[in-house]
């Protein structure tokens, strides 16, 4: 190879490697931008799902908190994985005023809820996939016959 075309293509392989870094720093950026703002999000329907269990509590059982989990909780199937959506509806049949479980079982599942809430949120990996079937989402006027709440 001559010396001339050496000296032409020292600068044009420079400037390809620099392209090429730019758009993989580009990538690597934007995807983690993606990441945050997506755990932001999942941050913030989690915390009001959680603040809306309060509506459960027998001293201040509080229909309208009730709704409000549910209509979270039909969200979460945007955006939580299948584990957090069967712990809250494990929760749900657990509450529910027709079946009859003690109140250490209905500790425990609300406690298996958050922790499921905790495990997604400390892995911060976006969801990609789903098990769920339609047969899964349970109507929420079927599964939640609360006294007073109809």
């Amino acid at each position: 190879m001559e010396q001339e075309t050496v000296n032409i293509l020292i600068p044009v392989i420079g400037a390809v490697i620099a392209f090429v870094s730019a758009v993989v720093t580009w990538y690597l950026n934007e995807r983690s931008k993606r990441i945050y703002e997506e755990y932001r999000r999942k941050e913030e329907k989690y915390s009001e799902l959680i603040r809306s269990l309060r509506g459960f509590y027998v001293d201040s059982f509080n229909k309208e908190q009730i709704t409000e989990f549910l209509n979270q909780l039909n969200l979460c199937w945007m955006y939580c994985p299948d584990e957090v959506i069967y712990k809250a509806y494990n929760f749900l049949f657990m509450v529910h005023s027709d079946q009859k479980h003690s109140d250490k079982e209905k500790e425990k599942a609300v406690g298996e809820l958050m922790l499921a809430i905790r495990k997604d949120l400390i892995s911060r990996k976006p969801l990609k996939k789903t098990n769920l079937k339609p047969e899964d989402l349970v109507p929420s006027l079927y599964l939640c016959k609360f006294k007073n709440l109809q």
